[in-house]
């Protein structure tokens, strides 16, 4: 005999509700973040009680800003949020009452995770996302990397010969410019750094140097040109 499947769980709200989270609710990504008092529409409704509750102006204005920080960091969508329906209760007007998180728990970052490592050179948390590329930025990590690189090392560097080809070449890279000087940076390239060419003294960008495995320089440049090509 089959078995009777188990009725769906009746909506309690329907789209377009004006809604607002408990208070005692906390996010469950987040459980340092209270979410009690956030206001916003039902946007959507799925199955077994759950919706996606598309939160009011004053809701997003209102935000902790570490909470907005972790949401761009981790590619997470700030204006909506997904909530079953004992998280939520009617909204019935008046000023907002969101709760505020009493207690930050900050995750250490780890040496063992490549944007933790660039938050390091840049004086980031964990809660921060990784920041553009700008003068500042650049400024910053080109002091860091004065300070750690270790001079002069072999590094190879690839340039477009024609439409469908290119050449690598081997060359020694022996500084980042006159440290009495101002740092070597350039809008479009990033950081620039000095090197050896058989009789040549090219100027070349450090983010489009490759240091092969196992040289002790490799994974700061590594860093640097990941940074460099992903948020420019």
């Amino acid at each position: 005999m089959a078995k009777k499947r188990k009725p769906p769980t009746p909506a309690k709200f329907k789209v377009g509700d004006h809604v607002r989270v408990k208070h005692g609710i906390r996010d469950t990504d987040y459980p340092d973040m209270p979410l009690g008092g956030w206001a916003g529409t039902i946007s959507e409704i799925h199955d077994d009680g759950m919706y996606t509750v598309r939160w009011s102006k004053e809701t997003l204005a209102a935000i902790p800003s570490v909470f907005k920080k972790r949401c761009e960091r981790d590619g997470m969508v700030l204006e909506e949020y997904w909530l079953g329906q004992d998280d939520l209760e009617p909204d019935e007007g008046g000023p907002l009452e969101i709760e505020q998180p009493t207690e930050i728990t900050t995750k250490p970052l780890s040496s063992k995770d490549q944007d933790d490592r660039v938050r390091m050179v840049l004086g980031l948390t964990s809660n921060d996302p990784l920041p553009d590329v700008h003068d500042e930025t650049l400024e910053a990590y080109h002091e860091h990397l004065s300070q750690t690189l270790a001079f002069p090392f072999e590094a190879e560097y690839t340039s477009e010969t024609g439409p469908f080809s290119s050449r690598t070449i081997q060359v020694k890279v022996i500084g980042l410019g006159d440290p009495d000087d101002e740092p070597m940076i350039d809008g479009t390239y990033g950081i620039l750094c000095e090197a050896r060419y058989e009789r040549r003294r090219p100027v070349l960008p450090l983010g489009e140097l490759e240091v092969k495995k196992g040289k002790p320089n490799r994974q700061l440049v590594d860093d640097y040109s990941y940074w460099f090509w992903n948020h420019r």
